[in-house]
């Protein structure tokens, strides 16, 4: 569980592995050859070598003008421009002394790169045959420049204990040559082993002004440890975090606490006097080969603590809900079990989404006799419902029970494949001990061609599909519990229940058409992906008017590749009674060379109150909004971003980011401005009732934001801020 490691510790360990492990052997170190134009015997135990001197061992090698090599005393002496390379070690410098017998290195003016990754120079470096390392006025740096952005400079860096930790005095960071920090002692562990000390501190500019913290690590064992995190906010007030993990041979876990000490702002905003705390838990055990337990909990002292206090760079909150769990997960060859306690509470005030499972238990067997699958799919779940709002009026817990068990036969010819499954439904609903029971029980079947036209440079296929779904279905008396309406794709077409849950499903017999296309072409660099799906009802049960609804939507999906850097791709629902576009989406992608990208996105969703009571019909807020992404080198050090976010009913910008950000082998910059609009409820906290009323009426509470962001590293050493390229990058729209 190592968390501390810092560039002088990942350097001082490549001397450890490099030139240390080689040599620490209870034998001397033996020479397998020397090599040089002109050798002269200068006393019978005594060689002069001159020209190109080359000395190899088996695990370095010695470069040079000139060498004296004594074979009774064991020693050589280096002189002139030397080198001396190892498997991951290159050390160049103007006098080396070594006595192999004892195994000990003296090495003057050197300079030194180790994987070509870390770099640095030294006055002397000194190897002891009593494991003890010793660099004297070094510096080091991540670039392989003359005139790096940025130098460690130490008076000395010493590798004690078998090479498990070192102490380095006198350190100075240098910028250029400005002095920035100072520290006159340092211990540090190397390699894996982990050390008490100071972590790079967390800086950022935003809303709240400066927000800073200096975490400290605590090396308590070799199985756990302890962070602590002093905080200032500059206008919200100081607190702390803490974070402790542990590590055993079947389990792992942390706890996590994050402290505001009487927030200044937020007592302006709502007139909340406590303190603002966060706290969370996890934790997982493996029990056997088999069993498997994970516990989460969390908690925090109001519902804005992560709006204002946990936000990303882009200023969005990180989570919008609070979780707590128990699961335990028995996994065998053909049965799973699991068993699970879930509490789940939406952090919007104004919202019913608040429930619990206490318990849930479910069950899934699969087994296959000669080619006939056999699946049983059986849960039992009591929920608890919190407050006064929730989907079943005054009703606070409710035990829902299902069993489904199902046979299928999948078969594949050369050019077709055929599926058939029947299965049987049952579920039972006990609320305030009144029971509701709905069975049903359901046929599928599936036909699919594959016709396809290969060739060495290109592959064309054409796959049309038919499904039959039979159903015998009831309704239930209620609202649904947890099941949501899916997002109706062409893949979701073909699925017997259109919602999450089983408490609503799509009660229709139905035929669902569908065909898939690829046209792939290596000479051309053009590629192109279609499906077209629509599934025909075979009753008459969702009335609007005087019109039925014989039909679902038709579904229409894209992406092609019109040329080597652009791309595009699409979705589609087209309503073919009333000839009119449910919603929709088309996106273009340019991309040229690495880290030049141009994203284009254009999202459509009309609401229309005469046909919001359909099955596949979301009932969200209509959507007509035009999304833009861009990430653009201009060098290979500079490359300039930006995000936009546009309501093309509004005719605003409801999102504006941009940015650049510099880098090089030593160092990394950047920065952001954001403008955006996020919802506000501080002025309706008070008055629950009021707000509902206001949401009802399509009133929706925002909040004009402004931000600007700074990030700042030195490579290997430290940053401020996140950075904004990787952060950008993670949005790209899909």
């Amino acid at each position: 569980m190592p968390k501390q490691y810092t560039f002088l510790r990942s350097l001082s360990l490549c001397f450890v592995i490099s030139i240390a492990m080689p040599l620490w052997s209870s034998d001397e170190i033996k020479i397998d050859s020397i090599d040089a134009q002109i050798i002269t015997t200068i006393d019978p135990d005594t060689l002069s070598l001159e020209g190109n001197v080359v000395i190899k061992t088996e695990q370095l090698q010695f470069w040079s003008e000139k060498a004296i090599y004594n074979k009774r005393k064991k020693s050589i002496k280096l002189e002139g421009s030397i080198r001396v390379l190892s498997k991951n070690l290159d050390i160049s410098a103007k006098e080396m002394e070594a006595d192999l017998l004892d195994r000990t290195f003296y090495i003057s003016e050197t300079s030194f790169s180790f994987m070509k990754k870390s770099f640095g120079n030294a006055d002397s470096i000194r190897v002891y045959a009593n494991e003890k390392i010793e660099l004297l006025n070094t510096s080091l740096n991540s670039c392989s420049v003359e005139d790096p952005a940025w130098q460690l400079k130490a008076e000395s860096l010493t590798i004690l204990e078998t090479g498990r930790n070192a102490v380095v005095k006198g350190v100075k960071l240098k910028i250029k040559e400005i002095p920035i920090l100072y520290i006159p002692y340092l211990r540090t562990a190397v390699g894996k082993d982990k050390f008490s000390g100071f972590l790079p501190p967390s800086l950022k500019q935003g809303r709240d002004g400066v927000d800073i913290s200096m975490p400290y690590f605590f090396n308590l064992s070799s199985n756990y440890d302890l962070t602590i995190s002093p905080r200032y906010i500059e206008e919200r007030g100081s607190g702390i975090a803490a974070e402790f993990r542990y590590l055993t041979e079947a389990s792992n876990g942390n706890i996590s606490t994050s402290n505001i000490f009487k927030d200044r702002k937020f007592y302006d905003e709502t007139n909340y006097e406590g303190n603002r705390w966060m706290a969370q838990w996890f934790h997982r055990s493996q029990i056997g080969s088999n069993l498997l337990i994970d516990i989460y909990t969390e908690g925090v002292s109001d519902n804005f603590f992560f709006e204002n206090l946990n936000e990303d760079i882009l200023g969005t909150k990180q989570k919008n809900y609070l979780t707590k769990r128990v699961n335990a997960k028995w996994i065998g060859e053909s049965l799973k079990l699991e068993g699970e306690i879930r509490e789940y509470k939406d952090l919007n005030p104004f919202t019913s989404e608040q429930y619990k499972t206490r318990p849930n238990f479910s069950l899934i067997f699969q087994d296959n006799y000669k080619g006939i699958n056999f699946n049983l799919l059986s849960s039992y779940t009591k929920f608890a419902f919190d407050g006064s709002f929730n989907p079943f009026n005054k009703q606070k817990e409710i035990t829902r029970k299902s069993i489904e068990p199902s046979l299928s036969f999948n078969k594949y010819f050369t050019s077709s494949s055929f599926s058939i499954a029947i299965g049987i439904e049952d579920l039972n609903y006990d609320i305030n001990s009144i029971d509701f029971d709905r069975s049903s029980n359901w046929l599928e079947t599936e036909y699919k061609l594959f016709f396809e036209n290969r060739s060495e440079q290109s592959y064309k296929s054409l796959n049309p599909t038919i499904k039959y779904i039979l159903l015998n279905e009831e309704s239930l008396p209620f609202e649904s519990i947890d099941s949501r309406l899916m997002g109706l794709n062409y893949n979701n077409l073909f699925l017997r229940n259109w919602y999450s849950g089983p408490d609503r499903f799509l009660n229709q017999d139905r035929v669902i058409l569908g065909i898939e296309h690829q046209n792939l072409s290596l000479e051309s660099d053009t590629n192109l992906s279609f499906s077209i799906g629509k599934a025909f009802f075979l009753k008459d049960e969702y009335n609007i008017g005087e019109m039925n609804k014989r039909s679902s939507p038709l579904v229409m999906e894209f992406k092609q590749q019109i040329k080597n850097n652009l791309f595009t791709n699409g979705m589609l629902e087209t309503d073919s009674d009333f000839h009119r576009v449910h919603s929709g989406s088309f996106g273009l992608t340019y991309e040229r060379d690495e880290g030049k990208k141009i994203e284009l996105r254009s999202i459509y969703k009309r609401l229309n109150p005469s046909i919001n009571n359909l099955p596949w019909f979301d009932k969200d807020l209509p959507i007509s909004q035009l999304e833009l992404l861009t990430q653009w080198s201009i060098s290979d050090q500079f490359t300039i971003f930006g995000k936009l976010l546009k309501d093309n009913e509004m005719h605003k910008s409801k999102d504006l980011s941009f940015g650049f950000q510099y880098s090089n082998c030593c160092m990394k910059a950047g920065l952001m401005k954001r403008k955006w609009k996020d919802q506000d409820y501080y002025n309706w906290y008070a008055s629950p009732t009021e707000a509902f009323k206001a949401l009802e009426s399509g009133i929706n509470p925002e909040l004009q934001r402004d931000n600007i962001y700074f990030f700042f590293e030195l490579r290997d050493i430290g940053r401020i801020g996140k950075e904004i390229s990787e952060v950008i990058s993670s949005t790209v729209l899909d």
